[in-house]
């Protein structure tokens, strides 16, 4: 997904950019330099935008079923993690 499309759909930062993308930060400024030093993004950056829209649309768009379901995993995960071995 291109970064322009990404950002139509979505409002972020130029620090969860970096996170999405498993960059620098310094990597997302370039893409938006208007100087000799702009670079694009490269396939595997816009693999993982395409990733983060898709799983973001998917939870805008699930049922409450599944939410609640979410919810007792994290639940569970803590209560496992919590207990003495």
């Amino acid at each position: 997904m291109e970064l322009e499309e990404f950002e139509k759909y979505w409002e972020v930062s130029r620090d969860e950019l970096a996170y999405i993308c498993c960059c620098s930060r310094t990597t997302v400024d370039h893409w938006y330099s208007q100087q000799k030093t702009r670079r694009i993004p490269k396939d595997e950056h816009k693999r993982l935008l395409a990733l983060a829209h898709h799983i973001w649309t998917a939870l805008e768009t699930e049922p409450a079923y599944l939410q609640k379901l979410r919810e007792m995993y994290h639940q569970k995960q803590t209560r496992r993690k919590s207990r003495p071995l």
